[in-house]
């Protein structure tokens, strides 16, 4: 267990020191410093490295074990020049992804570029061996996936990578949620019933350097942006189906950043809009909108995170199944809270309207 926490601190230190020096960096060469958008919830120009500090963090210490530790990051007998295949496909897959965030987060990529570069992204991945045999059935015996194993690993990836980074609209609630989440799967990985130890180093180490990245974010000091969100996403998503049997543990954690992008999508749709359109359709501005503090906010999405987090740790699949469709139940509290309140807001602005006439 302490060569786990060692990866955290490393990780932590790592990216405390990182994000640091790009924030100061970025404010006095004032690059990746956005003007503020009419959607955003800032006021004043912050630099959007923080994802850049987190990958960085990240693969330095993955590094620092390869050299010290390589057996801690092994997850089979597949090895490229020594090291295991499975990893070597995510960090490739991961510094391309980030190559291509950090040219969008400094000057801007269309959405169709930066969804091909996800699809390339998730094709090393599936190349280098990392798959989805089967799936969990909480009615039966396992669902067996067969040749279509790449497709849904594609789809997945770039379905969570997506999830994470729509949810990245006010300070401390990707990072925080994305932190939960690696908590969560490296308290399952540790468990003597999964065992799955080189699992639990990557959540631990992906943890440390999220955690580094937060002590700047909670003060908005520095934006993840599409960098940071991108590669949480992708980690996660890779955590989940690398060594099997946490799809649904990771969708549960992300209850409900899934169902509030798949409300968005297809509200997006219905208007006839692009479904990667950026606009304020999210929970997070529909419950600002409705007069939600940042603070309740954030506090919300981190109690309903860890709430399904420790469920998905002490339930099976029928009990994570019958946990979904709670989670499905909240967030149609919460389409009804926002949809109905704004429509009574509409109301009385056209009734005051009248009165004023």
């Amino acid at each position: 267990m302490s060569n786990y926490w060692l990866g955290a601190v490393i990780a932590l230190i790592f990216s405390v020191i990182i994000n640091g020096w790009l924030i100061k960096l970025c404010h006095k060469k004032g690059w990746f410093v956005p003007a503020v958008r009419p959607r955003d919830e800032h006021s004043q120009p912050t630099p959007r490295v923080g994802g850049v500090g987190v990958v960085m963090a990240f693969v330095m210490t993955v590094v620092l074990f390869l050299i010290f530790s390589r057996d801690s990051l092994s997850f089979g007998n597949a090895t490229v020049f020594g090291i295991d295949r499975n990893l070597v496909g995510f960090l490739i897959a991961i510094i391309w992804l980030s190559t291509i965030n950090v040219l969008d987060d400094y000057r801007g990529l269309s959405w169709q570029s930066k969804l091909l570069s996800q699809v390339i992204a998730a094709v090393i991945i599936t190349s280098f061996g990392i798959l989805i045999p089967t799936l969990s059935n909480p009615f039966g015996q396992q669902i067996i996936i067969g040749s279509y194993s790449s497709i849904l690993v594609i789809i997945w990836l770039v379905v969570i990578s997506n999830v994470i980074n729509w949810l990245d609209s006010i300070d401390g609630v990707a990072g925080g949620v994305s932190a939960i989440t690696l908590i969560i799967l490296f308290l399952l990985s540790v468990n003597i019933a999964v065992n799955q130890p080189s699992n639990a180093m990557l959540a631990i180490i992906g943890f440390g350097a999220t955690i580094g990245f937060l002590l700047y974010n909670l003060r908005g000091k520095v934006f993840l942006g599409d960098t940071g969100s991108m590669f949480l996403g992708f980690l996660i998503g890779v955590l989940a189906i690398i060594s099997g049997g946490k799809v649904a543990t990771v969708f549960l954690v992300l209850a409900i950043p899934f169902l509030d992008a798949l409300v968005v999508f297809i509200s997006r749709i219905i208007h006839h809009q692009s479904p990667f359109l950026a606009d304020r359709r999210h929970l997070t501005h529909r419950l600002l909108d409705r007069g939600f503090s940042k603070r309740t906010i954030l506090l919300l999405f981190y109690a309903i995170s860890l709430t399904f987090g420790l469920i998905a740790l002490n339930t099976q699949t029928t009990g994570k199944f019958w946990a979904i469709l709670a989670a499905l139940v909240v967030m149609t509290f919460f389409v009804l809270l926002y949809s109905i309140g704004g429509r009574v807001a509409a109301k009385d602005k056209r009734q005051s309207s009248k009165a004023e006439g």
